[in-house]
């Protein structure tokens, strides 16, 4: 049954399916919403719903680990940035096939990671941080990536509204 609504996440609000994401990055932005949605909304105990849903499409032991991973990353994103983070409603379905500006941005930053293009990840992590190369943002996200790697390591990443980089070396965070 498919419900139909009459409004965005937000105005930058675009179709999820442009993002390209796998299917991992897809349940850890189900799993994100749910963090965030405790975070501006205590009350709902939101941060339960995203541990189970990490339990469901992870397993018992992966889940919980790719939940927490993923909490670690927006709670120093939130440190990293002085305006709110838009994010959709996981629970209407009609935002959650949306993605906004700013989860657009965090996505493109994981999914670059995850595949080893620092490059392209690069002016993903200066829009999400208003302009500053945060190290500890750079730091967690990379970890995160290093231990949730993606399988399909040649993605086409869509044109952002700025220029990639395409160089062929590889850019780590030097500790």
């Amino acid at each position: 049954m498919s419900h139909s609504h009459d409004h965005a996440p937000s105005d930058d609000a675009m179709p999820l399916a442009l993002l390209g994401l796998d299917g991992f990055e897809t349940g850890l932005l189900a799993v994100l919403r749910h963090f965030l949605t405790a975070f501006t909304r205590p009350e709902t105990q939101s941060w339960q719903t995203a541990f189970a849903i990490a339990s469901e499409r992870w397993g018992e032991t992966t889940g919980p680990q790719v939940a927490a991973g993923g909490l670690a990353l927006l709670q120093v994103l939130r440190r990293s940035r002085r305006r709110a983070f838009n994010y959709a409603n996981p629970m209407c379905t009609g935002c959650r096939e949306q993605v906004t500006g700013d989860e657009a941005q965090l996505m493109r930053m994981l999914q670059a990671m995850r595949r080893d293009r620092t490059d392209l990840a690069r002016p993903e992590v200066l829009a999400l941080t208003e302009g500053t190369m945060d190290p500890a943002l750079i730091r967690t996200a990379l970890s995160f990536a290093a231990r949730h790697p993606a399988e399909d390591a040649d993605f086409a990443p869509l044109p952002a509204d700025r220029p990639a980089l395409r160089s062929r070396g590889h850019l780590r965070l030097v500790h």
